[in-house]
């Protein structure tokens, strides 16, 4: 990268302060900025760190005493960085205009404007892929799926016939998804297919990590809501539906049917049982098992889940169950002497 401040500035529209023809050719944190870069701290907790920095210049909260490098000026240091990083990101990441040479796109497939299909993608028989998409190499495309604008596909990415996924999608390399759901019926001590022929709804802006994978459903569809992220090798599978704005933080596992409020959190490793409902708002710490259905807005950890205090409770005893257990063979043995004594006491009573 290479920008200078006057640029910087015109992206994230703050009040300059120094030369804006200094040049920055990198971005990095408070702590690891050095010459060329540019940094940016969030509040006065940091301005120390900033003091002691070599950064080229950095984004502040305000004038700082003491720091005479340039600098531009925001209310919100963070956001405007983060507007910055947005900017690089999609320099980076953009891909040439075109279909590759060895890419096999349908003739009945339909593609909107200005839009990049990298090296050996498939793209199957009435398909749609909307304008300024960006479709790495090495995906795969079914059949009457509707991909929509501004997506952007990385690498070996499956996608099955009849998914929908709305505008300004980001996937990740290795996620399938409308693969069939994990359903079987048992009939004469057999594991008989149910066959899976619904479908996959994915909403807008919704990313989805690396190695993740949305089942379709047995029959009407599996739902990702608007505005969902889903952290790598995480696993929805058939007819789980999931609400806007909803959090999935890697390797959770969402069983058959289960129904997610919207803004819900679900931390590291949390499993969550088939046909639960989670209401909105809800959160549940890492490594949970949510056995059964919680209202709006509960805090939970734990398995199963539990509310929040509940657990830290039960944690704090379970910490001190070799402590409790010493005790109560200590007691034991002090009973165990005592009743010795009262024997022998008794031998001498006339």
């Amino acid at each position: 990268m290479d920008y200078t401040l006057d640029k910087i500035n015109s992206i994230i529209n703050g009040r300059l302060i120094g030369a804006g023809n200094t040049s920055i050719t990198g971005v990095a944190s408070v702590e690891n900025a050095g010459q060329g870069d540019i940094t940016f701290i969030k509040d006065d907790s940091l301005v120390d760190k900033l003091l002691a920095s070599e950064t080229t210049a950095a984004v502040i909260h305000r004038e700082i005493d003491g720091f005479q490098k340039p600098a531009i000026i925001v209310d919100n240091p963070f956001h405007s960085f983060i507007k910055f990083l947005e900017t690089i990101a999609a320099e980076r990441n953009a891909q040439p205009c075109g279909i590759h040479p060895s890419a096999c796109v349908s003739k009945t497939a339909t593609l909107g404007a200005n839009i990049s299909i990298g090296a050996n993608t498939v793209i199957d028989d009435g398909t749609q892929i909307g304008d300024n998409a960006t479709i790495r190499p090495n995906v795969f495309i079914g059949r009457d799926c509707v991909i929509g604008d501004n997506a952007f596909i990385h690498p070996n990415v499956v996608i099955y016939e009849q998914t929908t996924i709305g505008d300004r999608a980001t996937i990740f390399p290795g996620t399938v998804i409308g693969a069939d759901g994990f359903g079987y019926l048992q009939k004469d001590g057999k594991h008989v297919k149910i066959p899976q022929v619904g479908v996959v709804e994915i909403g807008n802006d919704v990313e989805i990590g690396a190695n993740v994978t949305i089942d379709r459903a047995a029959l009407d569809k599996t739902v990702i809501g608007n505005g969902v992220k889903i952290d790598n090798h995480s696993h929805v599978a058939h007819n789980a539906i999931i609400g806007d704005n909803t959090i999935l933080v890697a390797y959770a596992k969402i069983a058959g049917g289960a129904v997610i409020g919207k803004n819900v959190l679900i931390a590291e490793d949390v499993g969550i049982n088939d046909h639960a409902v989670i209401g909105d708002n809800c959160i549940v710490g890492g490594g949970s098992n949510v056995y059964k259905s919680l209202p709006p807005g509960s805090v939970v950890w734990g398995s199963p889940a539990r509310p929040l205090n509940e657990e830290k409770k039960i944690q704090s005893i379970i910490k001190r169950l070799p402590e409790m257990r010493q005790k109560i063979k200590d007691l034991e043995k002090k009973a165990q002497a005592g009743n010795q004594l009262s024997v022998i006491g008794n031998k001498h009573i006339p």
